[in-house]
C-alpha cells in the first residue's frame, strides 16, 4: 500500500471516527435534555462545578473549601472554556463536541503506536476497531475525565515506545523525561494511572530484555512526573500545608470500595461520608489541636477505617476482589444510565470481540523474530492487568476497563490483520485447486 493510498484510509478512519462519536454525542445530549438532567453521570457535575470555577477566577473548591482537593485539575481545565457559553445547554454540548474531537484524536493516536511495529494495513484496522468500538465513542460524548485521560495516555505509551527504540541509553532516558511529562497529565486527569509507570518498570525489570534501558526510561518517566505534578502538590500544600499525592479522595474512594456491607460497586451514593464526616467533627470538637484541614483529616479518617476494616476481613475482601473484577469485566453491563438492551449488547460484543482479536495479535506477535518487538507487543496488555488489578481493591465498573480495551485495539488490529490475510490464502488456494 503507498503512501498517498494509506494517508487516504487514514482520514477515512478518523472521518469515521469523528462522524459516528458526533452522531452518539446528538443521541445522548437530546436524551439528556428530555430527562431534564444535562450531565446524566453523578461524576460529571463536580467536574463541570470546577471547571466553572476554574474559568471565572473563583477559588478551586466543589461547593465548600472542604472539597479543595476533591478532583485533580486537568480535565476541568479542558472544561473551564466551554463553561463561560452562558447558555448551559450549548455549554454541555460544546464541552462533549470537545469529546468527540479528543476520542477521534485518540483513534489516530492508537493507529500511531500500531504503527511501530506492525504494517500499514494493521495499523488501518487497530483505527478501524478504535473508531468503532461503543466504549470509545462512550468515552468521547460523556463529561468524564475519560475523554481526555484517553489521548493523554496514549501519548504516553507512544512516548515510551520511541525511548525504548532510542541507540543509546541516554537518548532512552531524555524521551523518558517526555514520556513522563505526558504520564504526570494523564495522572492529573485521572489518579488512578499514578502506579503504572512503576508497574511497567517492574514487569520491565523482572520478565524484559535490555534491564538497563528499562530503569533509564523509568528514571526519565519519574523526572518527567515530578515537573508536571509540583505544581499542583505546591498548591496542595499551601492549602492543607502537607504533601498531597494527588486528591483528598483516596480515603474515600478506598472506603467505598472496603467497608461493611460493601458489594464491590459504588452503589450507596458515598452516603457513608456524612456518618464519617460527622465522626470527624465530633472529634475536632473535642480537640485543642488540628492537624492539616478537615478534608484532609476525613480522607485520613475514611483511609484508617477502611485499613482498619480490611485487617479483620481478609475472607470478605477477597470475596469482595472476585465480585469486583467480575463487575469491570461482566459479560452484561448492568444499571446505570446504560438502559437499552442493543446498547449494552454491543458494549458487551465489542469489548470481548477486541480481546479475542487481541488474544491472537499477541500469539502473532510472539511468532516475530524481533526480541524488542515481541516484548513491546506484551506490553499492550498491561494496562488491562493494571486496571483491573486496581479496580478489585477500589470499586469495579465497565467503566473502568474501556481505557485498557482502547489500547488493546492495538493488538487486535493485529490480530484481524492475520485472520483476513488467512482467509484470503485459503480463498487463493480453493481457487487454484479448482482451476487444477
Amino acid at each position: 500500500m503507498n503512501q498517498r493510498v494509506t494517508r487516504g484510509c487514514v482520514l477515512a478512519v478518523l472521518t469515521l471516527a469523528l462522524v459516528l462519536r458526533v452522531a452518539a454525542a446528538i443521541y445522548w445530549h437530546r436524551a439528556a435534555e428530555q430527562e431534564g438532567h444535562l450531565f446524566r453521570l453523578g461524576d460529571s457535575h463536580s467536574y463541570w462545578i470546577l471547571a466553572d470555577e476554574l474559568a471565572r477566577g473563583l477559588p478551586y473548591e466543589y461547593g465548600s473549601p472542604d472539597a479543595s482537593i476533591f478532583r485533580a485539575p486537568v480535565y476541568p481545565l479542558v472544561l473551564a472554556p466551554c463553561t463561560l457559553i452562558e447558555n448551559e445547554q450549548s455549554a454541555v454540548w460544546a464541552a462533549r463536541l470537545v469529546g468527540c474531537v479528543l476520542g477521534t484524536i485518540a483513534v489516530g493516536l492508537s493507529m500511531l503506536l500500531a504503527s511501530r511495529f506492525y504494517g500499514s494495513f494493521a495499523m488501518l484496522l487497530t483505527g478501524l476497531l478504535a473508531a468503532v468500538y461503543p466504549g470509545a465513542i462512550g468515552m468521547s460524548i460523556v463529561i468524564l475525565s475519560e475523554a481526555v485521560f484517553c489521548p493523554l495516555m496514549l501519548v504516553y505509551l507512544w512516548l515510551w515506545q520511541a525511548a525504548w527504540e532510542r541507540a543509546s541509553v541516554q537518548r532512552a532516558m531524555a524521551v523518558g523525561v517526555a514520556a513522563g511529562c505526558f504520564a504526570g497529565l494523564a495522572i492529573l486527569a485521572r489518579p488512578s494511572w499514578l502506579l503504572f509507570a512503576p508497574l511497567l518498570f517492574a514487569i520491565g525489570m523482572l520478565l524484559g530484555p535490555k534491564r538497563g534501558r528499562h530503569a533509564a526510561i523509568f528514571v526519565g518517566t519519574m523526572l518527567g512526573i515530578v515537573l508536571v505534578m509540583s505544581p499542583w502538590w505546591i498548591r496542595n500544600a499551601s492549602v492543607t500545608g502537607e504533601f498531597v499525592l494527588t486528591t483528598l479522595q483516596v480515603g474515600p474512594s478506598l472506603y467505598d470500595g472496603l467497608h461493611e456491607g460493601a458489594s464491590g460497586g459504588s452503589d450507596e451514593g458515598m452516603a457513608f461520608m456524612s456518618q464519617l464526616a460527622r465522626e470527624q467533627r465530633a472529634e475536632d470538637d473535642a480537640s485543642d489541636s488540628l492537624r492539616s484541614t478537615f478534608e484532609y483529616r476525613l480522607n485520613r479518617r475514611a483511609q484508617r477505617a477502611s485499613i482498619e476494616w480490611i485487617k479483620g476481613h481478609p475472607s470478605e475482601v477477597a470475596l469482595l476482589a472476585w465480585r469486583k473484577f467480575l463487575r469491570t469485566w461482566s459479560l452484561w453491563p448492568n444499571g446505570g444510565d446504560i438502559g437499552s438492551g442493543t446498547l449494552r449488547a454491543a458494549l458487551t460484543v465489542g469489548c470481548f470481540a477486541i480481546v479475542a482479536l487481541a488474544c491472537m495479535g499477541s500469539f502473532q506477535d510472539r511468532r516475530t523474530k524481533f526480541e524488542e518487538s515481541c516484548w513491546v507487543g506484551k506490553f499492550y496488555w498491561l494496562p488491562t492487568v493494571y486496571f483491573t488489578l486496581l479496580h478489585m481493591i477500589f470499586v469495579g465498573s465497565i467503566r473502568y476497563r474501556e481505557p485498557a480495551v482502547l489500547v488493546l485495539t492495538v493488538l487486535a488490529g493485529v490480530g484481524l490483520a492475520s485472520v483476513l490475510v488467512n482467509l484470503r490464502a485459503q480463498g487463493s488456494a480453493s481457487n487454484n485447486r479448482t482451476a487444477i
